[in-house]
């Protein structure tokens, strides 16, 4: 079957594009304003695209709420907007989609503009922890660190940190109502997502909290191209054996054979089938009692990989369907993959078993149990915020499983499944912003009950700031608990 990048990851990154940039750079393209009639004419076709296509259209509201919803979003522009904020104004809007997969991006014309732009920064690095934030370095070595490391901020240029918070938070797409994946994804990029949303002045206000007292810093930005990323992965060994095309990494733990741990970083679309018959067949050799299933930050990829994957594991057979009331794209003009939509329909249509009701095709596809070396051990599965689409659809078959519990966080990706299959980019022809939207629904048959949530894990954990910072595993810290105390 056809595999689909769900890139929740690479989508988030996307959103870094809300940016404020000097006017003497390049003023067309990352100052110009755009007349309230083009961007109305922009919004109304985003409108026409999503009562048109978009799976979540019936799900959680019927289409007559975003009608007026949509209607009411383009009447209510009544001046010129940059691009920027044109964006900002789309992006809350398809909020109420509620789909990790639907997506607003800049135009390619601003994307090359601001990629060349030095832009400010705080040289102070954060790190979100929940609703809390902390300074965990400096980056911009001329300048003195008059604040230590660890400290918890209290407000950014006089905005408290709980409304910063709930702000980026806005502006992270994901499945339902989840919210861990909006934690996740807003501490990951917060140091990023921050300025691009609240401004870049030349100075910025500090109040944060040392011991039992308040202090204030006022700072200089620090000018780059961009951040490194926090520093947030578990510390790795060597001993993981990396098949980087695949995005597998494996190794066995201790002696005995007791502990094989599976790192997936993403579902790829090759390489996977060789991975896993060494894997699997090296768990049947060695008889392998317990096997964790690392699924934490993978924001998925191929269907198919993820069926295969499900056949080692797998007890009985199972089914899932997608489903679409698309024949042809809307609006082809404005985008580009209608051939290749209609033969992903026909291949489905052979794959899997087809049916139609009303405008809706269903296609149904058998996940098969795999012939050799399957597993039927303990079997420990890693799930976060980052845990979405295709690595949430191996958790929600697995969960039912015997011998097997969840650790971590409540996933990312919604436990009834999501809209995916294939996603096409739409492009609005005043502004060049483009819009990502899905032409299918994936539903998991094992439990197709509409939650709006991820799947929850078994033994949920916690992080705190100092965890976080030193890079602890809380999960394979319990994991090895768990099959001490079967000894």
């Amino acid at each position: 079957m056809p595999g689909f990048q769900s890139g929740l990851y690479s989508l988030f990154i996307s959103l870094l594009f809300f940016v404020q940039v000097p006017a003497q750079k390049k003023p067309d393209v990352l100052t110009r304003k755009y007349p309230a009639e083009a961007l109305r004419a922009d919004l109304a076709l985003l409108k026409r695209v999503v009562l048109a296509m978009h799976p979540s259209v019936g799900i959680y509201h019927d289409k007559a709420f975003y009608e007026t919803y949509f209607e009411k979003a383009v009447l209510g522009i009544k001046d010129s907007m940059s691009e920027k904020s044109f964006r900002v104004y789309c992006k809350q809007l398809i909020e109420e989609l509620h789909c990790g997969h639907t997506e607003v991006m800049g135009s390619k014309a601003y994307n090359k503009a601001i990629s060349k732009a030095k832009l400010n920064y705080s040289p102070y690095i954060f790190l979100p922890v929940q609703d809390k934030l902390f300074v965990i370095a400096n980056l911009n070595k001329k300048q003195d660190s008059l604040v230590p490391k660890g400290v918890e901020v209290k407000s950014l240029n006089t905005i408290s940190v709980d409304s910063l918070m709930r702000y980026c938070r806005r502006f992270i797409s994901t499945d339902g109502y989840n919210q861990t994946s909006k934690y996740h994804y807003v501490q990951l990029g917060f140091n990023t997502l921050y300025p691009s949303l609240f401004g870049r002045p030349d100075t910025i206000q500090m109040e944060y909290q040392e011991g039992n007292t308040t202090k204030e810093h006022r700072y200089t930005a620090f000018k780059v191209k961009n951040i490194p990323p926090i520093p947030l992965k578990k510390e790795e060994d060597s001993l993981f054996k990396s098949h980087k095309k695949a995005g597998v990494r494996y190794r066995e733990v201790g002696s005995e054979n007791r502990l094989f741990i599976l790192k997936m970083d993403k579902f790829a679309n090759s390489s996977y089938n060789k991975v896993y018959r060494r894997v699997f067949k090296k768990l049947e050799k060695e008889n392998t009692q317990h096997l964790v299933l690392d699924l934490r930050n993978n924001g998925g990829g191929s269907l198919a990989n993820a069926y295969k994957l499900l056949g080692y594991f797998m007890d009985s057979v199972y089914t899932q369907t997608l489903y679409t009331r698309v024949k042809n794209y809307p609006e082809k003009k404005h985008t580009r993959g209608n051939l290749t939509f209609k033969l992903t329909r026909s291949i489905f249509s052979v794959i899997g078993k087809k049916t139609s009701r009303q405008d809706t095709d269903y296609y149904a596809y058998t996940i098969k149990i795999a012939k050799k070396h399957h597993y039927s051990g303990n079997l420990y599965v890693l799930i976060n915020g980052g845990s979405f689409s295709a690595s949430c659809l191996v958790g929600a078959y697995l969960k039912g499983r015997k011998n097997t519990v969840f650790l971590g966080e409540e996933s990312g990706g919604a436990a009834e499944g999501c809209n995916a299959g294939i996603t096409p980019y739409y492009t609005l022809p005043n502004t060049g912003i483009r819009l990502r939207v899905p032409a299918f629904r994936v539903v998991h048959d094992l439990n197709p009950k509409l939650t709006g949530h991820g799947i929850v894990p078994d033994y949920p954990m916690v992080y705190s700031f100092k965890d976080l910072i030193t890079r602890k595993d809380l999960e394979l810290k319990k994991v090895l608990d768990l099959i001490n105390t079967t000894r």
